[in-house]
């Protein structure tokens, strides 16, 4: 299990450039604490091997490196090209003549160096345009910017613009140097692999869709085990994650699996044979009777302020979250109510001396394994109805927001060209509202354990935001109280097959009384008062509080 207060500055995981001259990379990508960076290396028409991946606040090693590279792509960020000290990198490249394509703030870039302008444009992230290119084509590009450059001249021209003129590609006249504002790494870029392609003269075919990873193998014989008690070994999914400690454990199968079994008895752990009967909760205690208070102090001034660091370009997405305290009640009623109103897809009740206890009825998948084979399944847009989720931009955008935050994730940890979005929007009826997610999936490089798998998904991006990293520093200043338990990780791993949940819809038991936590993905279309009110909705998982 991982809570969700221990990941703030933990290391991500990231190839990095051999040292060794015999291994010199011939490509070099500078990285700007992005979480789309390795969506775009992935799209890059090279071989992984050829790609040396060095972030660009470590100067020191950048400049070296141009020395002996053939090609330099600068990646998208959060950050202002000026503060970063990009633009000076820029011109190095410059000078020695190398071969460079920059993408989004790679792009703000190159147009800064030689003379562009640079202002705040509307903020407009996970959404779709029309690209028109100066060669006649049309073309639909995903876009995730605050920041447009403006006044291009020589020795920069434009080679693609939106109907209202804003940027969107640049080129050098006579260097072999190439923008684009927009992401043709991201799923909504449908030919964004070609259009990499032909910004590096490489346009040979190169395929646009690619086949599916394969699948997790359906439900076999074997036994479905839930284990109501278990002592040491709990959730052993490597060395790295023995934990010596008593556990309640309650585990809720998906709907048509098996019979949901719920029991404290010591020691005791039923094995079930997959049936397909309804599933049912055996608890014999009724729901309880909550008195909820929304400690939402802050909450409205917090969307206000990341508002205004999306608009700065410091982030495009962040989850803010607030606490509803729920008094004193006992651990199984309160499962029992947070259950009452359908059972969710992921439950739990847990008691730790590590980890305290907390009970959680989540609806969220973080990430299920099966031998090589990965799914994620983030989850963004909440509303009353299906009409209004299916008709909201803003919840659409968040998603998207979300799902190309959790390619990158996968194109770290797995085969070249084989994370796919399976499914890219859906909607999931819950008893008090409805939400929408996407699958993503991908094939595992060999050695990678699923140790690996969730140092790089946890903490989820549907509760962090986008970039990650920006969003967790933003969450960690706006927030007055750790979140604990809520938005951590809990699942098992068994026999090569390993499911997660995300620990929404989680109550944590506190000295005095019991807290719920509950927020929602701020963007530049959040306004306030609805994110409030989208809170209190999400309050309904309670039941009717």
């Amino acid at each position: 299990m991982y809570l969700m207060d221990e990941v703030v500055g933990k290391p991500r995981t990231c190839r990095t450039c051999a040292t060794s001259a015999s291994a010199v990379p011939r490509v070099l990508f500078i990285e700007n604490h992005d979480s789309f960076s390795w969506n775009v290396i992935d799209a890059l028409p090279f071989a992984r091997e050829e790609i040396c991946v060095v972030s660009a606040v470590e100067a020191a090693t950048v400049l070296p490196t141009l020395e002996s590279s053939d090609v330099v792509v600068m990646g998208p960020g959060p950050m202002d090209p000026q503060r970063a000290g990009l633009v000076e990198l820029v011109h190095e490249v410059a000078k020695r003549r190398l071969q460079f394509v920059g993408v989004c703030l790679g792009h703000q870039a190159l147009g800064l160096a030689f003379g562009a302008t640079l202002f705040r444009s509307t903020p407009t992230h996970g959404k779709r345009a029309i690209a028109q290119f100066h060669d006649g084509r049309s073309l639909e590009v995903m876009r995730y910017h605050s920041l447009s450059l403006t006044d291009v001249k020589s020795p920069l021209r434009v080679t693609a613009s939106l109907a209202d003129g804003t940027v969107m590609a640049v080129e050098h006249e006579s260097l072999p140097m190439r923008g684009v504002q927009f992401h043709p790494d991201s799923f909504g870029t449908p030919f964004g692999r070609a259009l990499l392609a032909e910004l590096f003269n490489r346009a040979e075919k190169i395929e646009t869709k690619f086949p599916s990873p394969a699948r997790a193998p359906a439900q076999g014989e074997g036994p479905t085990v839930a284990l109501s008690s278990l002592k040491d070994d709990f959730a052993l999914l490597s060395p790295e994650f023995t934990n010596s400690t008593s556990w309640t454990l309650v585990d809720l199968t998906k709907p048509g699996d098996a019979r949901v079994w719920f029991a404290r008895a010591e020691g005791r752990a039923e094995a079930l044979s997959g049936l397909a009967r309804p599933v049912h909760l055996a608890l014999d205690v009724a729901p309880a009777s909550l008195n909820v208070t929304l400690d939402d102090t802050g909450f409205l001034d917090g969307v206000r302020s990341i508002r205004e660091r999306i608009a700065a370009g410091d982030v495009y997405q962040v989850n803010l979250t607030a606490r509803a305290s729920l008094g004193e009640v006992d651990g199984a009623a309160l499962l029992s109510r947070l259950c009452a109103r359908g059972v969710p897809r992921f439950a739990a009740w847990v008691k730790s001396s590590r980890f305290g206890e907390f009970v959680s009825a989540s609806p969220e998948l973080l990430v299920e394994t099966a031998g090589q084979w990965v799914h994620v399944e983030p989850m963004k847009g909440t509303a009353a109805s299906a009409d209004q989720l299916i008709n909201s931009e803003k919840d659409r955008a968040e998603l998207a927001m979300i799902t190309d935050l959790l390619r990158d994730d996968l194109h770290r940890l797995c085969e070249a060209r084989s994370v796919v979005v399976t499914n890219e929007r859906r909607l999931i009826p819950l008893a008090y509202a409805v939400q929408s997610v996407a699958d993503v999936e991908g094939t595992l490089r060999a050695g990678v354990s699923l140790h690996d798998v969730l140092n790089v998904v946890h903490p989820g991006g549907s509760v962090t935001g986008a970039p990650r990293r920006s969003a967790l520093q933003i969450i960690a200043e706006l927030e007055r109280t750790p979140r604990g338990a809520y938005c951590g990780t809990l699942g098992l791993e068994m026999n090569g097959r390993s499911r997660f949940s995300l620990l929404i819809r989680t109550a944590e038991r506190l000295p005095t009384h019991w807290q719920y936590g509950v927020g929602g993905g701020i963007t530049w279309d959040s306004s306030p008062e609805a994110e409030l009110d989208e809170v209190r909705l999400k309050l309904g998982a309670l039941g009717g509080t």
